[in-house]
């Protein structure tokens, strides 16, 4: 799996951190202990797959969640689901289509606590060439320099255009996709 973070002042500059960030504030991702997850259904049947290749910007402090910041990119044809076949329809025209769409993006709008060590992160994510406001929950545990996140939100595959022709329809493959965050981070 690759994962990294860019964290440089002008990398928050770039992705629109507007409030001064204290490098304390600014988290690399530990990319053997981290990943981004899913899981569908096809026949009925759930399968599960993974993204093993994605960057993430993170500029997060608890107690400045208006000047937090996190955007991470997803290499669509990292998918994974153990299945050869799956996987090549997954990056084809009729799904995610990487040739033209390489990259899905999940770009924080506002960080909302719920709860200690309990928020919700309310954000952008685009999926081909379509953007939807999702709102991630999240779980956040700080000791000392390194963070653990653990997030789970379900999509509309169809909201997003993946499954095109014959696959927008949702009976062989279900409509409903949850994606699962495990971040493993330290400052």
């Amino acid at each position: 799996m690759r994962v990294s973070v860019i964290v440089p002042a002008f990398a928050l500059s770039v992705i629109g951190v507007s409030a001064p960030v204290l490098a304390a504030d600014l988290w690399q991702v530990n990319a053997d202990d981290s990943s981004i997850e899913f899981t569908g259904t096809q026949l009925g049947a759930e399968f599960d797959g993974k993204f093993k290749t994605f960057t993430a910007e993170i500029a997060f402090a608890p107690d400045d969640l208006a000047g937090s910041k996190v955007r991470v990119l997803i290499d669509i044809a990292s998918a994974d689901t153990g299945n050869a076949d799956r996987d090549s329809q997954i990056i084809s025209a009729d799904w995610f289509d990487a040739g033209q769409w390489p990259t899905a993006k999940f770009e924080t709008k506002s960080f909302v606590e719920v709860a200690p060590g309990k928020y919700e992160a309310i954000a952008d994510l685009t999926i081909r060439d379509v953007t939807q406001e999702v709102v991630l929950p999240f779980d956040l545990e700080i000791s000392d320099s390194k963070a653990e996140v653990e997030g789970r939100l379900t999509i509309k595959r169809t909201d997003f255009g993946v499954g095109q022709g014959q696959w927008s329809d949702t009976s062989q493959v279900g409509d409903a996709v949850t994606i699962k965050i495990d971040i493993d981070a330290s400052r």
